[in-house]
């Protein structure tokens, strides 16, 4: 049993505590949400009962800057998108350029692996990007991969393992890929994968060496 009497939530109520940088928040929000989990800040209020103002001017910063990341999908108008297979053409790839979760691409049943790839139509860059299931029918894709192509080949972009609602890949901090072909592998799933949603952007706000873009 636990004596009510003797809990405090905070001594100082965090007013001693700096905000996190801009920085912080945006490594947080990575590894969060942005990770098919929910952002907890915990940002506390002050003795009055209100957000310090310096906690709201970070938080504000901390929204336009995620709204400005993800507000240009460069995957949004793709000259061609095909895929593997489609079990129909009300399932077929292009629904992934739809964000709601009711369209999606479908296979063929039964196939145990598959890949969507995106004709961009012009080299566009990018070091972050976006993958969802229409979890509502359960979270299917174990493993997958993402690759553009260069004069070479296919190269290797971006790994996981699980995607779900929402799965952000962001690429080392030096890194920003530079491609017109993009490609969606599944090499590992339960059931047949679905995919809703895949998207492509630049985050400008975590790279160090912009001068060598």
């Amino acid at each position: 049993m636990v004596n009510r009497s003797s809990i405090m939530i905070s001594r100082s109520n965090g007013q001693n505590e700096a905000p996190k940088s801009l920085e912080q928040l945006l490594d947080v929000f990575y590894k969060s949400s942005a990770r098919n989990c929910l952002l907890l800040l915990n940002v506390p209020p002050n003795s009055l009962g209100l957000i310090n103002e310096s906690d709201f001017q970070t938080l504000e910063r901390f929204s336009s800057t995620i709204d400005s990341i993800f507000s240009v999908n460069l995957a949004a108008n793709p000259l061609s998108v095909t895929a593997s297979s489609a079990c129909s053409s009300l399932f077929g790839p292009k629904q992934i350029l739809d964000e709601r979760m009711e369209t999606f691409w479908a296979p063929m049943q039964g196939e145990s692996t598959g890949w969507i790839e995106l004709d961009l139509g012009k080299v566009s860059k990018f070091n972050a990007l976006e993958i969802r299931e229409p979890v509502n029918m359960g979270q299917r894709v174990m493993e997958y991969l993402v690759e553009a192509w260069d004069s070479v080949g296919w190269y290797l972009v971006s790994n996981g393992s699980t995607i779900g609602y929402r799965k952000v890949d962001q690429l080392e901090e030096y890194q920003v890929c530079a491609a017109c072909l993009i490609r969606l592998l599944i090499d590992a799933l339960r059931g047949d994968s679905l995919i809703c949603f895949f998207g492509l952007y630049f985050d400008m706000y975590n790279l160090r060496h912009l001068s060598s873009i």
